[in-house]
């Protein structure tokens, strides 16, 4: 077992340290949980760093997001429904997951403007679809909107009038 960081201050803060370190702890990992403050006042962010840690992140980053979101309320919780918005990352997962949307996203443009037609994208997690929203938000010759319903909504990439 690794050891743990913990800057981030609160109840809230001290309960999620808790439940990562027992989820590092039943997965076997031999990783350091890092809890800190996040960028707005309310936020906490969770890294896990060490060997394995790639197995938190899942299929197509499914156990990660389930485990934020689990995160989220245990925080929410310890502080007396205070709301408190949870970020984990583990084998730096987060970063190149949104380089990756980002991508796409400059693909997906390229393609819309070229053959003049929409272009649709998979479906994706709420958190992902607001990346590929942001990466072409400040394009003139595109315009994004998402269609259908969870979990199947997705990113129409469509040419500006």
């Amino acid at each position: 077992m690794g050891t743990s960081e913990i800057t981030a201050e609160g109840p809230g803060a001290a309960a999620v340290a808790q439940v990562v370190e027992a989820v590092v702890e039943g997965m076997g990992l031999d990783a350091t949980v890092v809890v800190s403050p996040g960028d707005e006042g309310n936020d906490i962010e969770v890294d896990v760093q060490g060997e394995g840690t790639s197995a938190l992140v899942g299929r197509g980053g499914e156990t990660i997001d389930a485990l934020q979101y689990l995160l989220s309320q245990v925080a929410s919780r310890a502080e007396a429904g205070n709301r408190r918005r949870v970020s984990l990352d583990a084998d730096g997962y987060r970063a190149r997951r949104e380089a990756a949307l980002q991508d796409l996203a400059a693909q997906a443009a390229a393609e819309a403007v070229e053959f003049g037609e929409e272009i649709e994208l998979d479906a994706m997690t709420p958190h992902d679809r607001r990346i590929v929203h942001m990466a072409l938000k400040e394009r003139t010759d595109v315009v994004t909107r998402s269609e259908g319903d969870e979990p199947r909504r997705r990113i129409i990439v469509e040419p500006a009038e």
